[in-house]
């Protein structure tokens, strides 16, 4: 009796399992069909890039133009020189002023002269810096030159407003001479108080004040002038040559 029940209560038992097994597996095909499809994950689509925009490309040079400097505004052409000095001016150089004018530094620049020469006369000193000074005394003009040639400083005429006399004594070297430089007195005293304002009481004469027999002749570009020893050439830019 034991036995029999024992088989009874083991098939029933393996009956209960077997239906357990089964509702859970039914539950789990209604739970999957309530729930539908599981779904895909799709890629998001990726931004377009945009481009630059492009510049407009300049147009190609021409293979046949030719890069020009510009023209300053206002450059003048320079002027060809003559070769040989004009024999058509209405007044030629005499002399040892056609020696001088027929230089090839001289004539280009001086062009013609307007006058004839004319025989002048006056006195002439140097100064402590090198300045020759010239009084002209049918003129009632001083010529300064600078010391040098290149000098940056240009020579130029003065108009002698000094109202000295014409036969006032000439400036004289003191003896015995103290040092290199010694103090002015005269019309020469007049044109080193223009020249240097303030410091005319200083001494600025460096030779004395001597007289001189010359010559001088104006040209279209300036004048030629010769104090009896050397020939001056006084362009009108204030550059200035000696021969």
């Amino acid at each position: 009796m034991s036995k029999a029940v024992s088989h009874l209560l083991g098939a029933l038992y393996a009956c209960s399992m077997r239906r357990a097994l089964l509702l859970l597996a039914a539950g789990a095909l209604v739970l999957a069909a309530c729930a539908g499809p599981t779904p895909v994950p799709t890629e998001s689509p990726r931004p377009t890039h945009t481009p630059f925009p492009t510049s407009t490309p300049l147009p190609a040079a021409s293979p046949t133009a030719e890069r020009r400097m510009p023209t300053p505004p206002g450059a003048i052409p320079t002027r060809t020189p003559p070769e040989t000095p004009p024999s058509t001016c209405p007044h030629l150089p005499l002399g040892g002023f056609n020696d001088v004018w027929r230089n090839k530094q001289v004539y280009p620049r001086l062009g013609c002269a307007v006058a004839p020469a004319e025989t002048v006369s006056g006195t002439e000193t140097y100064l402590c810096d090198g300045t020759h000074t010239l009084w002209l005394r049918e003129k009632r003009l001083f010529v300064v030159i600078p010391a040098w040639p290149h000098s940056p400083d240009a020579w130029r005429l003065v108009v002698d407003e000094s109202n000295w006399p014409e036969d006032m004594p000439l400036m004289a070297e003191p003896v015995p001479r103290p040092q290199p430089c010694y103090l002015m007195s005269g019309r020469h005293l007049w044109l080193t108080s223009l020249l240097h304002p303030g410091a005319a009481d200083e001494p600025w004469a460096r030779t004395s004040e001597t007289p001189f027999t010359g010559a001088l002749q104006e040209f279209e570009g300036g004048w030629l002038l010769w104090n009896g020893n050397v020939c001056f050439v006084l362009f009108e830019d204030g550059a200035w040559i000696m021969f």
